[in-house]
């Protein structure tokens, strides 16, 4: 087995640790079903939470073991100034107003609300999975692993719009695919400049933990931020402004990852020990 190899995974390579995932979490997935059956456990939010942190934790260690490049971490944590800290957080909510509209275009059958709505169960457990573990170890796989070695193999286009596509299709369902493509996108841009999960964990902890919160503060029927106005109209003030928000911290981003100087200077080396 090769120890130093940075450039894994290829394409092909990727699409087999997705394919491991799938299978690893269909078959935790049915053993944790059967011990909840069996032990007459009507709360699953701690059996989804042990099922998915094992499959993506199973999945992370199956391409550690593959990579890991000798004398290097296998992740960087490049520190970035923190200044960008708050725009990260800013861009991150307004981008999900700004996407409500576009994940609507296909219509949600009910069956698969309602199969949302009981995966998403308003306890710590859910919380954890949702906000802090799932972030965490989805930006290991995908920007850690994959979109790194990508960027050793591929062009830049190329390397992020993969790695997007298979975040989007991590995801498991097509509603869920477009908000996933689209973030993936911008988060593989984010690491390409900073060469650090740090700033892409903090993107993916604000954006599930503030979808999570609507969620939690607003019931189960809420779907998307138009179930949260009465009047068309105001939910079109509310998109207009975040968009205009959105915008503007995108440029002012863009504007940052591209200089180093003054108090925007961060390190964008890659670690060595």
């Amino acid at each position: 087995m090769n120890r130093n190899n940075i450039s894994y995974p290829t394409l092909p390579q990727a699409w087999v640790i997705f394919a491991i995932f799938l299978a690893v979490s269909i078959g935790i997935g049915l053993l944790m079903g059967m011990i909840n059956k069996l032990a007459g456990i009507q709360n699953l939010s701690i059996g989804n939470f042990i099922a998915y942190n094992i499959s993506v934790l199973f999945v992370i260690w199956f391409a550690w073991r593959n990579r890991r490049p000798q004398g290097k971490r296998l992740l960087h944590f490049n520190p970035i100034s923190p200044a960008l800290y708050p725009l990260l957080v800013i861009l991150t909510v307004s981008l999900a107003v700004f996407l409500d509209p576009i994940t609507n275009l296909l219509p949600m059958p009910e069956f698969m609300e309602q199969l949302l709505a009981m995966l998403a169960t308003k306890d710590v457990w859910t919380f954890m999975m949702v906000g802090i573990t799932g972030p965490i170890l989805e930006e290991a796989l995908f920007r850690g692993i994959i979109l790194d070695g990508f960027l050793t193999r591929y062009k830049p286009g190329k390397a992020i719009f993969w790695s997007a596509f298979l975040f989007g299709l991590f995801h498991l369902n097509p509603w869920q695919f477009i908000p996933g493509f689209l973030i993936g996108l911008l988060l593989g841009y984010i690491y390409l400049k900073t060469r650090s999960i740090i700033p892409v964990i903090l993107v993916h902890i604000v954006n599930n933990s503030f979808s999570y919160l609507i969620m939690y503060f607003y019931g189960d029927d809420v779907m998307s931020f138009r179930d949260l106005f009465t009047e068309s109209g105001d939910y079109n003030l509310f998109l207009a402004v975040s968009t205009v928000i959105f915008a503007a911290c995108l440029f002012l981003l863009y504007k940052i990852l591209n200089q180093n100087t003054g108090i925007w200077t961060f390190s964008s080396k890659t670690d060595s020990s």
